[in-house]
């Protein structure tokens, strides 16, 4: 099988790309790794895309036929509670993997799945045991692949009165302790979108939604709410109702940002609020993506605690704060990651419902904390993530390296791996900018950027640029697009 529908962090493709064949011979892939584990229990769930019930009936069959014990939600529901029921099946019997349907924020003719191996630690290329998707990807072209055996079971959970109240307890929020809080929520017609009403209802917020219903067509475009523009007309309701937070949710739940009256925030700033309620001990470790705003990064440091870059990826930032013992972690494309214990089981992972409950815990708790949230962020430029594509990939690569030669003309440092030499999977830059522990030193006219291929799409560079001076900021992403138009013929893309 030449074609290949594994990505960096997990399994995403489009629907006409690969038949039932292929799909099947994927989850007999996964399970035979699975089973190369130690494992004996798979945990299939789906979101609400429109190929997710069929290719989880393939995944089905596949580990029935295989004999596996088979904890399945049929329903629809997002990424965050496809973690915890893998997390709850962990409990029970810790030999257990996940299998879980879903394409996140991407169009709607997309279709993927994201993979955990014991104890519910996500796997991507070269990261995880044995390699991770790497070994998945040699099974799924060459096998051997498991035989047909007997022994499946399948058992169906109904977990959602669970997750619900495990994520009130893990943020620490009393039902009903949050009345007086009104929030706009728009779930882009996720997955997510009657979980996270029932979990912030049962809170005492009082929601304004939009896009609330889960709707696989995803009417309004893909479900991202990171995409400029995206969460204009959520902002407009927020402005119409005096609503407090503007909480924008993409397509599997396991993408936030936040926001208010002025505007949205980064998620360097957001996660002030989650940290400040999370009441993390001092000098806990804390990881962030090379996006992550300088200035934002000076503020974690005054709350005690340790900034320690790394890469972005799912299943690779959740597998370094293992490493670490990092307590948390933010990536500037509104993923947030905890410290999870169910059971005495602990793990690093996502609950979008978490995230929300310790953000919107810190702005009731302290109503001013919105204001100096914004007024931090207004000291700073930021471009947001802008991607340019090209003709083929060896343009692309000739675009970064232009572009990062033109920075180090400005005098910019350049930081292609972590402290510890974890491969940054691309190039962060820097001027005036300094790490300390805890926290960073900022010099005057400082500015910082990141600039990378991007994983999923075939010739496409990305790039972010955060700055004090706004008119710096702006210089930068003048000349990166003018380089990457002009010189290297790119064109944007979302």
């Amino acid at each position: 099988m030449s074609a290949d529908p594994i990505k960096t962090y997990d399994a995403r493709w489009e629907v006409v790309e690969f038949d039932d064949v292929a799909v099947r011979r994927l989850f007999t892939a996964a399970l035979t790794y699975g089973r190369e584990l130690g494992a004996d229990t798979v945990v299939l769930t789906r979101d609400a895309r429109l190929a997710a019930g069929h290719t989880l009936e393939l995944g089905l069959e596949a580990a029935l036929r295989l004999g596996w014990r088979v904890v399945w939600r049929p329903e629809p529901i997002s990424t965050p509670q496809a973690y915890f029921t893998t997390h709850w099946a962990t409990v029970r019997w810790p030999g257990t993997i996940g299998l879980a349907v879903t394409a996140s924020h991407n169009p709607a003719g997309y279709i993927g799945v994201k993979f955990t191996v014991p104890a519910v630690r996500a796997v991507g290329l070269d990261c995880g045991p044995q390699g991770g998707l790497t070994r998945i990807r040699a099974l799924y072209h060459d096998g051997p692949l498991d035989p047909a055996r007997d022994g499946g079971e399948l058992l169906t959970p109904d977990l959602r009165a669970e997750y619900e109240a495990y994520s009130l307890a893990t943020a620490g929020v009393a039902p009903g302790s949050l009345a007086g809080l009104a929030v706009v929520l728009d779930t882009f017609n996720g997955s997510a979108g009657p979980e996270l009403y029932s979990i912030l209802t049962a809170a005492g917020v009082r929601l304004h939604t939009r896009r609330l219903v889960p709707d696989g067509t995803f009417p309004t475009g893909s479900p991202n709410p990171t995409s400029q523009g995206k969460l204009d007309a959520s902002l407009d309701l927020l402005a119409a109702t005096g609503a407090d937070v503007l909480l924008g949710v993409d397509g599997d739940g396991d993408r936030l940002v936040f926001g208010s009256g002025r505007g949205l925030l980064t998620a360097g700033f957001a996660m002030l609020g989650v940290l400040a309620a999370a009441g993390l001990p001092t000098g806990a470790k804390v990881l962030y993506d090379p996006k992550v705003s300088p200035l934002a990064l000076a503020a974690w440091g005054e709350l005690g605690l340790e900034p320690i870059l790394f890469r972005n990826g799912h299943s690779q930032i959740k597998d370094y704060m293992l490493a670490t013992g990092a307590l948390a972690a933010a990536e500037e494309s509104g993923h947030y990651y905890h410290r999870l214990t169910l059971d005495g089981v602990s793990i690093a992972s996502e609950n979008s419902a978490v995230t929300a409950l310790l953000f919107l815990r810190a702005v009731h708790s302290d109503p001013g904390l919105l204001a100096r949230l914004h007024d931090a962020q207004a000291t700073a430029y930021t471009t947001g993530e802008f991607n340019y594509q090209f003709a083929d990939d060896p343009t692309r690569d000739a675009a970064l390296a232009a572009l990062c030669a033109l920075a180090a003309e400005r005098g910019a440092s350049a930081q292609t791996h972590s402290d510890d030499g974890q491969d940054l999977e691309g190039t962060a830059l820097s001027w005036g900018v300094r790490a300390l522990h805890p926290g960073v030193e900022l010099s005057e006219g400082w500015w910082s950027g990141y600039v990378r291929a991007a994983t999923t799409e075939p010739a496409v560079a990305r790039a972010y640029w955060s700055a004090g001076d706004a008119a710096v900021g702006q210089q930068l992403e003048a000349e990166t697009r003018a380089l990457w138009a002009e010189r290297f013929g790119g064109q944007v893309v979302e």
